[in-house]
């Protein structure tokens, strides 16, 4: 049995569409919901870098078609979740059905990246998918009662998978108020849902959850349940009623849950058991206005960071100072080689994409352009048809620059893209293990550095030149 649900996804307050689009992407394919990613996959783009090709596609959409929505209208993306139930499915074939989910209910004409997650005791997945389709010309229609659409292609697929299906389901809770607030981004709850998605991955702990929070402006009523209040409500909005990943209890979980990851480089780093935290400095915190309360669980924190640094260094056979900084060294260089890559690959697709736009305008134009260049009235012409001519003209510029070479087609230029996408994500495999193995020796470096009491050179430089200024 596995239930679903569609969301319209807007722009966040005080985010950009790109910023709100990355903040969906890390919640998602967060380490510890999908084992460490391998409970991720995509259609037509790179789950690492989904959010970048998505905005990149609505700025092709811009060019394309001239169409822009206000943010509070735009909906960028949409996400699905289908939750399966306990002990039915296993996380892979619940990936799989996900991935076919998507796929029938965009009809391949839309980006996408499946993720499962397997942090709850029943698995579910967020399928997050761009509103913009491939072609770059038009957006997904979402139709009246679109969820009835996708109940119907889940409840096929369940079957087709032999999976039980709820053949009476109950109308839904929520009020036609709640999700018109909710489309056109004016809902309380949807609100409340986006701040604690953006706050809580930073979080250390429950009650520094809570402090974010009210540092956000919520008033925070905790008892039996938990309630926040933002300005200008008139009421307090129960956590619960977010959702399940929104109780009192679930957040506890999320707030403290901070699992370490793997790598495989040339000397892989070690699994410790959880991730290793930087040390906090405490009179630094203190100075700033922290609390006894804070005090005390900052050295509890330290001494248990500490104790996983020991770890790392000891499974990772790092006995020697010196050795550490060669391989922090080392871990950084390789991690820079690979993203120097990775930018070199986007700055060709981004340039094989700018001259597929430049070729289909100048196809479009073309007829505009032939009548503006016989037309004797030339400065009304321009004034009715400027943003076509512009384009035109933008177009043979491109073409120009091109030296002589052949123009290509645009499925030439369409089947290029596809290989540097896929070459790029074949470099992102290794750039995510890099990533990690680096984070992972500088952080055990800087903790070793403070248990010591060793100053960086480049802090230690910066001491020297003060008197001299």
């Amino acid at each position: 049995m596995a239930i679903s649900n569609i969301l319209p996804r807007k722009t966040m307050q005080n985010r950009t569409r790109l910023q709100s689009m990355t903040e969906r992407r890390d919640y998602d394919q967060k380490a510890e919901k999908t084992k460490d990613g391998e409970l991720v996959s995509s259609f037509m783009c790179s789950p690492e870098t989904a959010a970048k090709e998505f905005e990149e596609s609505k700025l092709l959409y811009h060019q394309l078609t001239g169409r822009k929505q206000p943010p509070k209208r735009d909906v960028i993306m949409y996400r699905v979740i289908q939750s399966f139930k306990p002990g039915e499915v296993s996380p892979e074939e619940a990936n799989r059905i996900g991935y076919e989910l998507a796929m029938k209910f965009t009809g391949g004409q839309h980006q996408f990246v499946v993720a499962t997650h397997v942090d709850k005791k029943h698995i579910h997945t967020h399928i997050e998918f761009n509103s913009t389709n491939i072609n770059c010309d038009g957006k997904f229609k979402n139709v009246k009662n679109s969820y009835l659409v996708l109940r119907r292609l889940n409840d096929d697929l369940c079957r087709a998978h032999g999976l039980s299906v709820i053949e009476d389901p109950k109308p839904s809770a929520k009020k036609q108020k709640e999700i018109a607030a909710a489309k056109y981004g004016t809902s309380h709850k949807e609100q409340l849902r986006q701040t604690i998605d953006r706050v809580i991955p930073d979080c250390r702990s429950y009650d520094d959850f809570l402090d974010r929070m009210r540092a956000e402006g919520y008033e925070v009523k905790e008892g039996k349940l938990l309630s926040f209040r933002a300005p200008g409500w008139d009421r307090f909005t129960r956590s619960y009623k977010l959702g399940a990943d929104y109780t009192k209890e679930a957040l506890r979980e999320r707030s403290t849950t901070r699992r370490g990851y793997s790598a495989a480089a040339k000397k892989p780093v070690q699994r410790t058991g959880r991730k290793i935290n930087l040390l906090i400095d405490i009179q630094a915190k203190m100075a700033a206005g922290k609390g006894a309360g804070y005090e005390r669980w900052a050295k509890v924190f330290n001494l248990k960071e500490a104790a996983k640094t020991l770890n790392f260094l000891i499974e990772n056979d790092l006995t020697d100072y010196d050795e550490l900084a060669a391989r922090a060294g080392q871990a950084g260089a390789r991690f820079d080689d690979v993203s120097r890559r990775i930018k070199q690959l986007e700055a060709r697709m981004a340039e094989a994409a700018q001259l597929k736009t430049h070729i289909i305008n100048y196809s479009k134009t073309r007829e505009v352009y032939a009548a503006y260049k016989k037309s004797r009235h030339k400065k009304e012409f321009l004034a009715e048809h400027g943003a076509e001519i512009a384009q035109h003209e933008a177009a043979k510029k491109a073409f120009d620059a091109l030296g002589g070479k052949p123009i290509p087609k645009v499925a030439q230029l369409s089947e290029q893209y596809a290989a540097l996408l896929a070459e790029k994500q074949e470099e992102y495999a290794e750039y995510k293990v890099l990533r990690q193995d680096m984070i992972a020796y500088r952080t055990a470096k800087q903790n070793v550095d403070k248990i010591l009491g060793l100053v960086p050179e480049d802090q230690e430089q910066n001491r020297e030149q003060k008197p001299e200024r």
